[in-house]
C-alpha cells in the first residue's frame, strides 16, 4: 500500500511540474521524443531539421547532417542537425568552392549557426549502407547520395572516381540510379549482377577515406562567428556578428562580409565590409539596397595576421513590402504570429490553464 501511495504521489509530482511549464512550452509531436520545447521555438531542435522543421518517424541518422564538435574542447558548435537533402535544396553542401578566401571543398555549413564542418563523415555513412543494402532501390539512392556529396570536388578527387566508378556500373543495370526505375527497384541486391562488384568498390572506398581522415582532422576549418538578424526588411538587413570565446586565444584582428544573393558567386577582393574585432563587437551592420521576397547569403571569414582563419555563412530572406506594410513595420518573422496575433494567444492559453487547475483541483479532492 506504502509503496502504490509513492507511486501516486511521484506521478502527481510530475505532473504538477508538466503543469508548472504547460505555459511557457509546448509537447514536441514526435512520439519517440515528446520533449519540452520552448513557447518561443517553432520547432523541436532535438529531434527535428534545422530546415524544414520537420522530424522524421525512422530517424535515420545517416541521413542527417549534424553540427557537432570535431576536436577536444570544441565550443563554437549549437548542435543542431538538418536532412542532407535539405542542405542541397539550401546550398550549404560545399565542393571545389571558388576563390582563395572562399574556397572550401569537402565541407558543410550548419544552416543555423554557421559553422564549417567536414563532409566525409556523412559521405563514408552513406557507403557503409551501400555496403549493407539489401534492396536495389536502397543502394541506389545511397551511391547517388555518396556521389552527390563530392560532385565536383578536387581535394577528394581520388575518392569521387572510386565512387563513380560504382554508379557507372549500377547505371549499366538499372539505368539511372536517380531515375524513377532505380528509385523504385524493390528487388534484391544479391540478385544483381554487379551487385559484389558496386559494394567492394564501397568496402575499398571506406578503407580509403579512413587514409584521409587523420588529414581532414589536421585541416578542419573552424567558425569564424555567429550571425543574429536583429531586423529584416523588404530592402535592408540589419544584423550583428557574436564572436566565439576563442577569437581572442587564435589572434583575430576583424572580418571581412559578403553579401550575395542565393547563387551568385561572391569575388574575393569584393567584400562588402571590413570590420576589426572591437567594431564588430559594437556596431550593427546595415545592408541596403536588397530586393524584396529575395533569400540572401551572408558569408564572414575572421583573419589574423598570417591570413584567413574561419568561415561562416547564413542566409534569410528579405520580407515582401505588402505583408511588411500590413503588419505596420513590426519586427515579427515572416511566416510567424504578429504581435497582437501572439497576445491573444497568451491570453487563451493562460484562460486554459485557469480552468485546468479547477479541474486538477477538484479532481484531486475526490482522490
Amino acid at each position: 500500500m506504502d509503496t502504490k501511495r509513492k507511486i501516486s504521489h511521484s506521478r502527481k509530482k510530475q505532473q504538477q511540474e508538466a503543469d508548472g511549464d504547460i505555459t511557457n512550452s509546448w509537447i514536441c509531436k514526435n512520439p519517440s521524443c515528446r520533449a519540452n520545447v520552448p513557447l518561443d521555438d517553432s520547432y523541436c531542435k532535438w529531434c527535428s531539421c534545422c530546415v524544414c522543421h520537420a522530424f522524421d518517424k525512422t530517424n535515420d541518422p545517416t541521413l542527417w547532417l549534424v553540427c557537432e564538435s570535431e576536436k577536444p574542447n570544441d565550443v563554437e558548435f549549437c548542435g543542431l542537425s538538418c536532412h542532407v537533402e535539405c542542405a542541397f535544396r539550401k546550398d550549404i553542401v560545399w565542393v571545389n568552392a571558388t576563390g582563395n578566401l572562399m574556397k572550401l571543398d569537402g565541407y558543410f555549413c550548419c544552416y543555423s549557426c554557421g559553422k564549417v564542418s567536414d563532409i566525409l563523415g556523412c559521405w563514408k555513412k552513406q557507403l557503409v549502407a551501400a555496403k549493407d543494402a539489401r534492396r536495389i532501390d536502397v543502394l541506389c539512392y545511397r551511391i547517388e547520395l555518396s556521389y552527390r556529396l563530392l560532385d565536383g570536388t578536387s581535394r577528394f578527387s581520388e575518392l569521387h572516381e572510386i565512387v563513380k566508378d560504382a554508379k557507372s556500373k549500377l547505371e549499366v543495370e538499372v539505368g539511372p540510379i536517380d531515375g524513377p526505375s532505380a528509385r523504385n527497384n524493390l528487388g534484391i541486391v544479391s540478385r544483381l549482377p554487379v551487385a559484389m562488384q558496386v559494394q567492394e568498390l564501397s568496402s575499398f572506398a571506406i578503407r580509403r577515406a579512413e587514409y584521409w581522415s587523420t588529414s581532414v582532422a589536421r585541416g578542419l576549418v573552424p567558425a569564424a562567428c555567429r550571425f543574429d538578424f536583429i531586423d529584416v526588411a523588404p530592402r535592408q538587413v540589419i544584423l550583428r556578428l557574436i564572436e566565439h570565446s576563442s577569437a581572442e586565444e587564435r589572434g583575430v584582428k576583424g572580418y571581412r562580409l559578403w553579401c550575395d544573393k542565393k547563387g551568385e558567386t561572391p569575388e574575393d577582393d569584393q567584400f562588402d565590409t571590413d570590420l576589426s574585432r572591437g567594431e564588430a563587437q559594437r556596431m550593427r551592420i546595415l545592408f541596403s539596397d536588397l530586393e524584396p521576397c529575395k533569400e540572401y547569403i551572408f558569408r564572414v571569414v575572421s583573419y589574423t595576421r598570417a591570413g584567413v582563419l574561419g568561415h561562416s555563412i547564413a542566409g534569410c530572406f528579405t520580407k515582401s513590402v505588402e505583408i511588411f506594410q500590413r503588419s505596420g513595420g513590426s519586427i515579427s518573422k515572416l511566416g510567424g504570429p504578429s504581435v497582437s496575433d501572439y497576445k491573444k494567444l497568451q491570453a487563451e492559453k493562460s484562460d486554459l490553464q485557469i480552468k485546468y487547475n479547477e479541474l486538477l483541483a477538484r479532481l484531486q479532492k475526490t482522490l
